[in-house]
């Protein structure tokens, strides 16, 4: 009697134990969701002060219609400026300012956690 307790304790451990790694494996294989990312580009990139720059660019794995913000860096922070437009079917977006302050400023996209890359702009 004892043997047979051992040996079907022992397949038990076998079985959950494999069950175990083939749910680790499935996991470890499954690619993510839907990876986002956002794009921008300025023009022109350089202006004079009072002038408009536009940025576009796209805003692949964020839905159309999703708001995309434009952000300025000051002093190590970002500030989102009240420029907001929605990203357009075909993942497309554009946004317009007018920039005051003179001196080469940093300016980024952003949409949720999902940011652009730095662009500069040089005001002269």
């Amino acid at each position: 009697m004892r043997t047979r307790v051992a040996a079907a304790s022992g397949m038990s451990v076998a079985l959950l134990c494999a069950g175990a790694g083939g749910a680790m494996a499935a996991t470890a294989t499954t690619p993510p969701a839907h990876p986002t990312s956002i794009t921008v580009k300025a023009h022109p990139t350089t202006v004079k002060a009072g002038h408009t720059v536009r940025f576009a660019g796209r805003a692949s794995g964020i839905r159309p219609g999703a708001p995309v913000t434009l952000q300025m860096d000051k002093n190590g922070t970002w500030m989102p400026l009240h420029v907001d437009s929605k990203v357009k079917k075909g993942d497309t977006y554009a946004l317009a300012t007018r920039v005051t302050m003179k001196g080469t400023q940093d300016f980024r996209v952003s949409s949720g956690k999902t940011h652009s890359s730095t662009v500069k702009v040089t005001v002269k």
